[in-house]
């Protein structure tokens, strides 16, 4: 029967198709399912379908197919194929039965180490220990819902291991999906003592954080933030560099820690830190990521380790680094990739427990709305745990306070909220964003997008309309005004017949520029004829409105010094030279990142950026236009506030403005940065063009 070609699925708990491509008729055989290698039980056909080429059998089983067994079909003439039970994963009790609560991945203790993995369509699990004398296997018990597990006497801190997951009479080697450690670029799992590397992080020195709007957050990547030659970093590209303190350009600016110091910025957001697959660990400037393409959740990235191949020494790189941020003031965000994996098909995900981990289209295809070629199932209990659990270690071990999610849409709003009351129990100033764009997702559960902001009245999102208004307003399309004003009140109530899109201010992160799509300035240069000089006053102007708009900031790497991606919009894996905060333009361009520090001083000072309240924004704002100019005046309420009304005057023209006040004003802020401090009142005041003028009416 070489022309032959035969299948058998499990179709219902109850039910295994038998699907025949041939010519030949197979209704006169004997069939027989085996299991276990050993038990035969005699399969009568319950249906036959034939068709010129095809024949489908179907076969009722006594009682539901018990999973976690050996199984194969015997035809009498053909021979035995084995018994395909991944559609299990899609029976209705499915997740009810198998889903399991117990403790995952390798549990240390001195004198024992106990394995367990979740595996529920396995039939046989084994661990595979990896020594300097060989492999050894051992073979794991089927418990509860599904997990395997064993327990070896002995101490194995820092044993490399790996499983050995038969499924469907295929056995594939993966490496641990809660494995804490690795060796380099992820070959075997590593067991730690998790307990004895515990860390208490302390966060005196971070002040609380009364509203998403208090925070003022700076995005950058571990290896862009170090890796430029010209400064006095000596561990560049790593975690171990960007925890360097007393660092400086080649003029003796700050740079790497304490230049983010220096920018008074709240937290940084720094690009994956989890495992990804994309770049060569042990060849880390051989090549360049940004890291968009996880391996593994829990194990940090080794590329940005002083030695991948030492786990320990990795994982307290990590912790370092974030106690290091601590100590300057800075809360840590990390950017997180839930929504796809860096190749399904060879995900322990996958590998462990195949059709279960990832979304389907209703014809049975993979999800594809990432454009990754995957989608997690995030809805699905055991995905959601291994979520939260993920999310649960970076908040527990490495103390981080915040997360960034990316592609946030894709995922269920369920897990987002219980992801945040998680961590908020812990810590209550964490705080949770992401990209909450409206994709189209082939389930019925509500999704943790745009349209359904309303019910994660805490979580914030990446507000796409300011970042598009705000550009092209600054850069004098004088058309968007009406938008401009809309994106400065945080987006949450009615303006000129545009929706509110937040329940509350503190929903909208507002930003101009981030990692993806190109740089504000690039923007400049491919609209409008500017000369350079004005390039680098609109790029002040466009950041100055980021600051100074209600909502939550968020400013991009090389931002503050306007710097280019050479017109390319990704470069996720186009190299330093396009992704790396540029040492030499920083001291080119010194005066700018000291309009920004002065800008985030002043939004501080203003007790009124706290409030979130759309009825009470609205109240306190109101807008005038002066000339082509646009001036947002915002009555302070604040008991404590010097002032009685701030104004934040506008001019994106290419020509100088004025406006005349009936009293006196105090300057605030001006094209050259902060005036705090300087007592300077004025009544009839100028703005330059392409700048922010910012005035202040005294108390009585």
């Amino acid at each position: 029967m070489k022309d032959t070609y035969v299948s058998a699925r499990l179709i219902s708990p109850d039910t295994i198709r038998l699907v025949f491509f041939s010519e030949n008729s197979f209704s006169h055989e004997q069939f027989t399912l085996i299991i276990d290698h050993e038990k035969r039980v005699k399969l009568t056909i319950a249906k036959n379908i034939n068709l010129p080429a095809h024949t489908f059998l179907e076969f009722k089983l006594r009682a539901p197919l018990e999973l976690g067994h050996s199984y194969f079909v015997d035809i009498s003439s053909f021979g035995a194929v084995p018994l395909d039970v991944k559609e299990a994963t899609e029976f209705p009790n499915f997740d009810t039965e198998f889903f399991y609560p117990g403790h995952l991945g390798a549990e240390y203790r001195k004198n024992s180490t106990k394995w367990t993995l979740w595996a529920p369509l396995a039939s046989d699990v084994k661990l595979i220990l990896k020594t300097k004398m060989g492999d050894y296997s051992y073979p794991m018990v089927r418990g509860a819902n599904g997990s395997w597990e064993i327990v070896l006497e002995g101490d194995y801190l820092l044993a490399c291991y790996q499983y050995s997951v038969t499924n469907n009479e295929v056995a594939l080697t993966s490496i641990d999906p809660y494995g804490k450690a690795s060796t380099a670029n992820g070959k075997e799992s590593v067991v730690i003592d998790e307990k004895s590397m515990a860390r208490r992080f302390d966060k005196s020195n971070l002040p609380p954080i009364a509203s998403l709007t208090d925070c003022v957050i700076y995005e950058g990547n571990v290896r862009d933030l170090t890796v430029d030659k010209h400064n006095t970093i000596l561990q560049k590209g790593t975690y171990a560099g960007l925890a360097e303190k007393g660092r400086t350009t080649k003029k003796g600016n700050p740079f790497g820690l304490d230049y983010l110091k220096s920018l008074g910025i709240t937290h940084l957001q720094l690009q994956p830190l989890n495992d990804f697959g994309s770049v060569d660990e042990l060849r880390p400037f051989s090549q360049y990521n940004w890291g968009y393409d996880p391996t593994q959740y829990f194990t940090p990235e080794g590329s940005y380790s002083l030695s991948p191949n030492d786990p320990i020494k990795r994982l307290k790189e990590v912790q370092d680094l974030v106690d290091s941020l601590h100590q300057e003031g800075i809360r840590v965000v990390v950017d997180v990739v839930f929504n796809h994996v860096y190749d399904y098909l060879f995900s322990s995900l996958e590998k462990c427990v195949p059709n279960y981990y990832f979304r389907k289209m209703p014809n049975g295809r993979i999800s594809n709305s990432s454009g990754c070629g995957n989608d997690i199932d995030s809805e699905r209990p055991m995905v959601r745990r291994l979520i939260m659990d993920a999310c649960d270690w970076w908040v527990d071990f490495y103390g981080i306070d915040g997360f960034r999610f990316d592609l946030m849409g894709l995922l269920d709003a369920r897990t987002i909220a219980t992801i945040q009351a998680n961590a908020r129990s812990k810590d209550p100033n964490f705080i949770l964003y992401g990209e909450g764009w409206n994709m189209f997702c082939p389930t019925k559960a509500t999704m943790a997008n745009l349209n359904h902001a309303s019910r994660l009245p805490a979580v914030g999102f990446f507000n796409d309309r300011f970042r598009e208004n705000v550009k092209a307003f600054c850069a004098g399309d004088l058309t968007r005004k009406d938008a401009f004003i809309y994106s400065m009140i945080g987006s949450c109530y009615e303006y000129s017949l545009q929706s509110p899109m937040f329940g509350n201010g503190a929903q909208s992160l507002n930003y101009i520029e981030c990692h993806d799509n190109g740089t504000y300035y690039d923007y400049l240069s491919k609209n409008g004829g500017f000369k350079e000089s004005d390039k680098l006053e609109i790029c002040k102007l466009g950041m100055a409105a980021t600051i100074f708009a209600f909502g939550m900031p968020f400013i991009h790497e090389g931002q503050e010094i306007a710097q280019s991606k050479f017109g390319n919009e990704n470069t996720y894996n186009l190299g330093d030279i396009y992704n790396k905060l540029s040492d030499k333009l920083l001291d080119e361009r010194i005066e700018m990142t000291h309009y920004l520090r002065g800008a985030i001083q002043l939004r501080k000072s203003l007790a009124f950026y706290s409030e979130t309240d759309p009825d009470r924004i609205a109240a306190m704002v109101d807008f005038e236009e002066f000339g082509e100019g646009l001036m947002m005046k915002v009555k302070d309420l604040s008991l404590a506030s010097p002032y009685q009304e701030v104004e934040f005057l506008f001019n994106v023209t290419s020509d100088s403005l004025t406006y005349s006040f009936k009293e006196d004003r105090r300057i605030l802020f001006t094209s050259g940065g902060s005036a705090l401090g300087a007592a300077i009142l004025g009544r009839n005041v100028l703005v330059p063009k392409h700048s922010v003028l910012v005035t202040a009416l005294l108390k009585d």
